[in-house]
């Protein structure tokens, strides 16, 4: 009788277990579907954004005027930007930068840093993205690659990548002013992270070519 009760109380423990077990199965499962959905709203947003980005900048091109993408938008284009590498080359690729680098404006957009060159001047022109959305395509670039960048006058700056570097996020060198027109930009690292606290960031420096003729408008 004692053995009987026994192997009725071990059964009752071990049902308890595998339901328990099921239970965090569930809640893990709903917990990566949970984020699954938010990444892909995130990404459509952020793509979404782009061709609201593109109306407003069209329109500066047009009169000279900053204009905002959305009505209660605290930003503006102040940039057009394509990357000339083969697996990059389509024209949909082409991004859209807008003006500072908060946490609000990245999330819709590639941000240029009020405090360096802007885009085609004499100096450090430096740009910002979230490695998950706009810059995760920064890990495609080769040393060599041609970077375009048309600022709101539709003058077309071409940049030749000269490095392509990791370094600490305390490595603020890397915003430093230049006498030399360069580009730098800069994301989080590693692309492939899921962690949302990275202290690694990636960056493309790029040199300004000579003048030439325009390739795009």
């Amino acid at each position: 009788m004692f053995n009987l009760h026994l192997k009725q109380l071990f059964s009752m423990k071990g049902e308890r277990g595998n339901t328990l077990q099921w239970l965090a199965f569930g809640i893990l499962l709903l917990l990566a579907s949970i984020m699954i959905i938010k990444g892909g709203y995130m990404q459509a947003k952020a793509h979404f954004a782009q061709y609201l980005i593109e109306r407003a900048f069209i329109q500066t091109l047009v009169d000279n005027k900053p204009h905002k993408p959305w009505s209660w938008a605290d930003t503006h284009p102040v940039a057009k930007m394509r990357f000339m590498n083969p697996k990059l080359k389509s024209v949909e690729n082409d991004l859209y930068i807008l003006a500072g680098m908060s946490g609000r404006t990245l999330a819709f957009g590639p941000g240029l840093f009020l405090g360096g060159a802007g885009a085609g001047e004499q100096g450090n022109t430096i740009i910002a993205g979230h490695r998950d959305s706009h810059f995760s395509r920064l890990k495609y670039l080769q040393l060599g690659d041609v970077i375009e960048l048309q600022n709101t006058q539709g003058n077309l700056t071409q940049y030749r990548v000269t490095d392509l570097r990791v370094v600490h996020e305390s490595q603020v060198e890397e915003m430093a002013k230049t006498e030399d027109s360069r580009l730098t930009l800069i994301t989080c690292y590693p692309f492939e992270s899921l962690s949302a606290n990275a202290n690694l960031r990636y960056i493309v420096e790029a040199k300004a070519m000579p003048a030439g003729p325009k390739s795009w408008i």
